[in-house]
């Protein structure tokens, strides 16, 4: 769709926005894989066909005409809970001629779903605590999601570490930097069950994440060669996201120094009686970022 002479909504999107509906694509091999091994014959046709993406907190819609105009995901549902937003996205999905493949819907996160209606979800520039909320609200197994694209705004570490006590995937991880501000989209997997089949234990790099190397070869690379505790490794893991350790990501090097800058220019102005507690997580902090760049980086 590309190659046509159309009117591409990438135009008006950032490259935050554009980099999570890029990485959407990497769920449609997943999903097709375990919708073509389903044993239920009812589950594998309420989940045909490709990508059906719920698009939450969509703003201007850009994020669900985006995925439709490039074949990422057949159709989308355009949610938010406020209604002018969706009215600003109703227009948007007319003018691009998408209302026959883009719905939009006022909801609380995604409560107003249905079963089998869509099979991935976007959710972002929300703060962590909040789309934490969302996600609890919501029975992602009932409704069909088995993927998604989260990138919240605050509390990533407490968000990463959430992540992994529901037992949901986190498959990769990217770093934006835009606008003086970093971002980190994250691709998850919610169906605990894709990798089991013999089909998928052809891909390699299906098997790998199902296996949840990732986080074990970071947390034993950080272990190695950085000295620290298994506990300290995944809390750095929570911290900053294995994914971005392990591919030594010059963004996370950016990420890391400034925060470091940061922390230093803290300490400094912290007496160390009246301000222990906090001069004990600056320190912590500190440690955790030295561990990554002594590891990653060096």
């Amino acid at each position: 769709m590309r190659d046509r002479d159309m009117n591409l909504v990438e135009k008006k999107m950032s490259k935050r926005l554009v980099t999570i509906c890029e990485m959407l694509r990497g769920a449609g091999d997943i999903i097709c894989n375990s919708i073509a091994d389903a044993s239920d014959s009812a589950s594998a046709e309420m989940n045909e066909g490709g990508l059906r993406t719920a698009d939450v907190g969509c703003d201007h819609g850009y994020i669900s005409i985006y995925l439709v105009q490039n074949d990422i995901s057949e159709s989308a549902i355009a949610m938010d809970v406020r209604k002018g937003p969706l009215s600003g996205a109703a227009d948007n999905i007319n003018e691009y001629g998408l209302s026959g493949r883009i719905e939009t819907r006022l909801s609380d996160g995604l409560k107003e779903l249905k079963e089998g209606e869509v099979n991935s979800v976007v959710i972002a520039g929300m703060g962590g605590d909040l789309m934490k909320r969302l996600l609890e609200d919501a029975n992602l197994s009932a409704l069909g999601i088995k993927a998604g694209v989260l990138q919240p705004q605050s509390e990533l570490d407490l968000f990463r570490a959430y992540l992994r006590e529901k037992g949901y995937l986190i498959a990769d991880e990217k770093i934006v930097f835009e606008d003086g501000k970093y971002y980190f989209p994250m691709l998850v997997i919610f169906d605990d069950n894709f990798g089991v089949s013999e089909s998928l234990e052809t891909s390699e790099s299906i098997r790998d994440m199902h296996a949840g190397n990732a986080l074990e070869n970071a947390i034993a690379m950080l272990c190695d060669k950085s000295g620290v505790s298994k506990e300290d490794a995944l809390n750095i893991c929570n911290a900053y996201g294995e994914h971005n350790i392990l591919s030594a990501n010059s963004l996370l090097h950016d990420y890391l120094v400034h925060g470091r800058q940061v922390d230093e220019s803290i300490i400094k102005s912290l007496d160390k009686d009246a301000h222990a507690e906090r001069l004990s997580e600056i320190k912590k902090e500190l440690f955790y970022i030295d561990s990554i760049l002594k590891a990653a980086f060096l």
